[in-house]
């Protein structure tokens, strides 16, 4: 059986090692009717096309927790089994590298940080024109406190930040008991000094953040979302720049991502960052993306096959 690598720079040795024990691996390869396994990162969206070139495909194998970069309804049609990171929530408590991101982008925001950067490499030194405030004191909303949502919490805290929390699926004494305070939907939107998104894209969440949503934040306010774009109502964010509704925004995620980068093109939000008229930073979906959280997850996942294949 071919086990397909389909990118594998930086990929897991161990976690290769693991996979040569059940079949032939080929790191970077085309997907073809020899493949039985097939794992991936984010590069590739996992659709029907890419399936129709697998007709033996018994796995699919992803690192991730998100999962929209698979028609997961045409893998189930097909019998095709997903081995993904969703639901191993003991093993993910120990990734933090996405929440640490979050908190990145928080600092990035508050403090200009990469205005500045480009202001000093073209000889600038005007201290006043970055003028940004201490985060002990704001108060961090966060939308869905699962497990980043949580560890995000955590972080604000120790900077002594207010956090209050939105999340119908956890009471108010569960939250009190993390020193976050229970608000409603539309309270969340209204108060908080910095809105950080943490949920989990599924069909009940899709567009879950609506225009209207951000129509209620501060003119002050700011939004941070490493979680999925999807959640977002398409072209909402744009237009609480363009109008004003909030003060600026950073992002890991955007509509349609493609692993080449190919999006891009069809982005207002991209457009809108190149042209340095609004307090946005966009990064390419790097949360997960550290040296030792992905080897981690690799051999997580590569374990979990090998478990599968020898049932």
């Amino acid at each position: 059986m071919k086990i397909l690598i389909t990118e594998p720079q930086d990929y897991s040795k161990k976690a290769v090692e693991m996979y040569k024990s059940h079949g032939d691996v080929v790191l970077g390869g085309e997907p073809d009717a020899e493949t039985g396994v097939i794992a991936i990162r984010l590069k590739h969206k996992i659709d029907k096309s890419w399936m129709d070139k697998m007709p033996n495909l018994k796995i699919i194998a992803s690192p991730t927790t998100g999962l929209n970069h698979i028609d997961i309804a045409e893998a189930e049609k097909r019998g095709i089994k997903l081995i993904t990171l969703r639901g191993h929530t003991d093993f993910l408590d120990k990734i933090t590298s996405t929440a640490e991101e979050t908190l990145g982008l928080i600092l990035a925001l508050v403090r200009k940080i990469p205005q500045a950067h480009e202001h000093v490499k073209g000889g600038g030194w005007n201290r006043d024109a970055f003028r940004g405030y201490q985060l002990a004191g704001q108060t961090l909303g966060i939308l869905g406190l699962g497990r980043l949502g949580r560890m995000v919490a955590r972080y604000a805290k120790s900077m002594d930040m207010k956090v209050v929390a939105a999340d119908p699926g956890i009471t108010g004494e569960e939250m009190s008991k993390q020193g976050v305070t229970k608000v409603s939907h539309e309270e969340l939107f209204k108060n908080s000094d910095i809105l950080s998104l943490h949920v989990m894209l599924t069909d009940n969440t899709k567009n879950l953040v609506k225009e209207g949503d951000l129509k209620l934040m501060k003119p002050s306010a700011l939004l941070v979302n490493t979680a999925r774009a999807e959640i977002m109502e398409k072209g909402a964010l744009e237009k609480a720049l363009r109008e004003k509704w909030i003060a600026g925004a950073a992002v890991d995620v955007m509509w349609d991502e493609e692993g080449s980068g190919a999006h891009l093109a069809k982005s207002e939000l991209w457009d809108m960052a190149k042209s340095g008229q609004h307090n946005l930073i966009i990064v390419p979906h790097i949360g997960g993306a550290t040296y030792d959280a992905m080897q981690i997850t690799e051999e997580f996942i590569a374990d979990l096959v090998k478990k599968e294949l020898t049932k």
